[in-house]
């Protein structure tokens, strides 16, 4: 009995994944959990969007994953408890660019989404699209992004 127990606490935590920030309801920070970043999207622009269901989730991961052939499987999202942040940097011309969700924070009906731009240019001419997707709790947001450029 101990053994299955402990196999079912398991498999909760492994579920659940890491989740950033301090807590689910109220005002003040909120979970997320990254679901993937990465540097060649198909995204030409930069873009904070938030997903609230599967079909629009489809369309986000062929424009984070799709320069990739065959399209691999996207992660699994639960639309009934969670919605998806994705913030795309947009094209950029060498290796070296980054964009990440920091922090988010609600404010009422506001989720304060906090991006950092790394607008460092690297060494490879390549073209770049930086992305970053999240899992966030769901709820009626309204998005606000503030955003910090590091050089």
């Amino acid at each position: 009995m101990k053994k299955y127990l402990f196999i079912a606490v398991l498999l909760s935590i492994a579920c659940a994944g890491p989740f950033r920030g301090s807590r689910v309801g109220g005002d003040g920070p909120v979970q997320f959990q990254t679901i993937l970043s990465g540097a060649y999207s198909l995204a030409d622009t930069f873009s904070i969007q938030l997903i609230k269901s599967e079909d629009k989730w489809e369309d986000v991961w062929l424009i984070a994953k799709g320069r990739i052939n065959p399209l691999p499987d996207k992660p699994t999202v639960d639309f009934d408890r969670q919605y998806v942040i994705a913030a795309f940097l947009g094209e950029r011309s060498s290796s070296g660019y980054r964009i990440e969700i920091e922090s988010l924070e609600l404010a009422g009906r506001t989720l304060n989404v906090y991006v950092t731009k790394y607008e460092t240019p690297g060494m490879l001419t390549v073209i770049t699209s930086p992305f970053f997707l999240a899992r966030v709790p769901k709820g009626s947001y309204k998005l606000e992004v503030i955003s910090k450029i590091v050089r």
